[in-house]
Parts: C-alpha cells; structure tokens; sequence
C-alpha cells in the first residue's frame, strides 16, 4: 500500500517534470520513507478523531517518533506489518493514557524507561548499521530527547495538565518497549 503511494506521487513527479525518470527508483524509495516517518502522526490523528481525543493521540506519538528515529528498537520485516503492528500499539496506547493516572509507580516506570533508552540506545537495524561515530551522535541525540522529553512532562504535572504528562510518558514507554525485543534477541543469540 504505501509503495504504491510512493509509486504514484513518484510518477506524478516524473511526469510534471521535477525529477529525471531515471531516478524515479532513487525518490520512490525516499518518498516511500517520507510516507513511513509520517505514518504514526497519521494514524494519531485518525485514531484520535475517532476517539475524541487528538490532543492525547498527537502528544503520544511525538515524543515516541523522534526518540525513535534515533534510539532505534524492533523493526518489521515488511511495510504492512509495521502498519498492523503500529495501528494495534498507537491505539493500545491510546487506551490506556485514558486510564492511567500519575503516580509514583507510573513516574518509576517512566523513569526507568527513560534511563534504559539513554543508557541502551541507539540500537542498530538489520537494514543499517551505524558506524562507531553516528553510534555516539545518535546515543547524546536520544540523551537529550529523552531529557527534554522528561521536562516537557514535569513541565505538564506542574502546570495540572496530568492527561498531557500521562501522554508523553507512554511515548517514552513505548520507545524503550520497543527496544526489549532486540535486547531479548541479543541475550538468546549469546
């Protein structure tokens, strides 16, 4: 589905004369990866106006995309997987921001996901490998999005805003849970 996407707004380029057909392979690929980074503030929205809540679904979904993009976690092997299996955890999260309150054990497990992501990240894809110095670029990237994450979601308790904190949190969450399953690969191939 989403290379056919690709495929078509590819085309559409070629044939309006803003890339050379020629390297109509080369944008459909990045095409393909525009379409993929935006899928989960999509899927957000959607799920969202569905439930009524855009404002939880978006601040959910931030955090946890651009903490993603550098501290890396469990990938699919195919595109429509990845859409399944992001649908069925986007709206899992989503319900469950709706009956999660702050507390001392939700604040624990934010905080231990906080600091398995510093410590651990970034983890490397099958699909590329990073070298030793984007390894420590993405490692101090993911430090100070995990960071600032934290204070936007102090920043929200202190303000009585909790549902909003309880949003961010679950992204943080989830970024670090997406991580166990290539730790727990790593440990079974030892």
């Amino acid at each position: 589905m989403i290379e056919k996407c690709a495929d078509v707004v590819t085309d559409w380029l070629a044939d309006c004369g803003v890339i050379e057909k020629a390297d109509r392979e080369l944008y459909g690929y990045a095409v393909q990866g525009f379409i993929m980074s935006l899928s989960p503030l999509m899927m957000a929205v959607g799920f969202g106006i569905a439930m009524g809540c855009v404002r939880q679904s978006v601040i959910i979904v931030i955090p946890f995309a651009i903490i993603r993009k550098f501290s890396g976690g469990y990938h699919t092997k195919h595109s429509w997987t990845c859409l399944i299996v992001s649908c069925l955890l986007l709206f899992m999260c989503i319900v469950v921001s709706f009956h999660i309150r702050c507390g001392w054990i939700f604040a624990f497990i934010t905080i231990w996901a906080a600091v398995s992501l510093m410590i651990i990240s970034p983890i490397d894809n099958e699909n590329r490998v990073l070298s030793k110095e984007e390894n420590r670029l993405y490692k101090k990237i993911t430090a100070i999005l995990v960071v600032s994450f934290l204070l936007v979601d102090v920043l929200f308790i202190w303000l009585h805003l909790t549902k909003y904190a309880v949003c961010i949190s679950i992204g943080i969450i989830l970024s670090a849970g997406l991580q166990l399953p290539c730790i727990i690969r790593k440990f079974i191939k030892k």
